[in-house]
């Protein structure tokens, strides 16, 4: 998940959109000239967001209305579950560390 999310952090904030996610560009009223702009900047946002992800999980996120709605909801669902097993792995990992024949920069690195 860290990993999809910084990609796909780098690809909306290179394309000047990253504010359709972070909930800085309010959805306006659907009587207000701005509703159609910001119905299609969040239209682009929102398929970026599917179609960077395996068909099998942008399934659960394909109906939701806002870029920010599947964002905020990814997030919640993969972001603590990562930490989880980051942790884990890293911790099984310093565990068998040892130096070695490893000069102390590549031990440092590997830490």
């Amino acid at each position: 998940f860290l990993q999809w999310s910084q990609s796909v952090l780098l690809v909306i904030r290179g394309r000047g959109k990253i504010r359709y996610i972070t909930r800085e560009v309010q959805q306006p009223d659907v009587n207000v000239p701005a509703y159609e702009n910001w119905e299609l900047n969040n239209s682009i946002v929102m398929a970026w967001l599917i179609n960077s992800m395996e068909l099998h999980i942008s399934r659960t996120y394909s109906f939701l209305r806002t870029s920010k709605a599947i964002w905020n909801t990814v997030n919640k669902n993969y972001s603590d579950l990562e930490n989880a097993s980051q942790v884990f792995e890293i911790k099984n990992k310093l565990k068998d560390l040892r130096q070695g024949s490893m000069d102390i920069t590549e031990y440092y690195n590997e830490l």
